[in-house]
């Protein structure tokens, strides 16, 4: 599948040709045309580039580097993993443009200068003592020592305003920040089944979050990253693309539960092979291997492969 990204490196090339390769056509048309999204009150297309992976994925690289390390070993499929969410991710910006195509432009921020207001003291007629006298001296040692004192120089205005941008900024962040629909539904189908693994369809990707992503990472020794999903931290997270999930599927269902939630919202539920049978109703608390496995066709399709 042609996707229109300009591959400027070696490595470029390669993540590109993965994407041709693997990209379903939803995933395409977000490469090719972009996608709309609402900023600053206006309608514009975001578009993605292989420059600005390079860029996200360094970024996620630097996260998965221990405390102090110069540098991180990251496997392809990691990368390319990293790959698929960056285009896949709608709330991840690219390059922004207005509808007739021009680049655009966020207008400037206009802040308002303080009003300083004067209040002038009345005269007192009352009577003055020898503690107003000291007063009045101290008052006037401390303007003196005020007026000593240098002005601040040019560097620490300097100084002084960027850090009242960068406050200016991180409050404007902390507004804007939104908790995502997919989180919000996997949350819920978590608290719905607490002692279940979960994992969420998310484009070419079953993705795993919170503890379930923890336990996941461990249990089919997958690499443990993190997500932005509108919090003030990162999510515990890991995925595992959908054409091989049947492999991680049943090694999850060998000790755990396990909820599927599908793109379509819809939800499967599966017992471990560890449950058993009540003697006394007959209610089944396992299924077998061969209907979990049926079950895992229907969802997973021709990409289902009995290993």
């Amino acid at each position: 599948m042609k996707l229109n990204l300009e591959a400027k490196t070696k490595e470029q090339e390669l993540v590109k040709a993965y994407l041709e390769e693997n990209a379903s056509e939803v995933l395409a048309e977000k490469i090719n045309s972009g996608v709309r999204i609402e900023k600053d009150g206006k309608t514009l297309i975001n578009k993605k580039t292989l420059d600005g992976f390079m860029k996200y994925a360094s970024s996620e690289a630097r996260k998965l580097a221990s405390n102090g390390a110069n540098s991180a070993c990251v496997e392809d499929k990691v990368v390319y993993g990293w790959a698929v969410h960056y285009f896949e991710e709608d709330a991840i910006e690219g390059n922004l443009y207005n509808e007739d195509g021009s680049e655009y432009k966020p207008a400037p921020k206009v802040t308002d200068k303080p009003v300083i207001k004067t209040v002038k003291q009345k005269k007192s007629t009352s009577q003055i003592s020898m503690f107003d006298f000291e007063e009045k001296d101290e008052l006037q040692n401390e303007d003196e020592q005020e007026d000593n004192e240098e002005p601040p120089t040019q560097d620490e205005i300097n100084e002084m305003l960027a850090e009242l941008a960068e406050d200016e900024k991180q409050e404007s962040k902390q507004a804007d920040r939104q908790v995502p629909s997919f989180y919000r539904i996997y949350t819920k189908v978590q608290n719905q089944y607490p002692d279940s693994i979960v994992a969420y369809r998310l484009g070419d990707f079953y993705e795993f979050f919170d503890n379930s992503a923890k336990v996941t990472s461990e249990l089919c020794d997958l690499t443990l990253t993190g997500r932005d999903c509108g919090l003030e931290n990162r999510v515990p997270m890991t995925g595992v693309p959908y054409h091989s999930a049947d492999m991680y599927f049943k090694k999850i269902l060998e000790t755990h539960k396990l909820a599927v939630i599908e793109s379509d919202s819809s939800i499967h539920t599966y017992p471990n092979e560890t449950d058993v049978i009540n003697a006394e109703t007959g209610e089944v608390i396992s299924e077998p291997q061969d209907e979990i496995i049926s079950k895992l066709k229907k969802i997973l399709g021709d990409c289902f492969i009995v290993r």
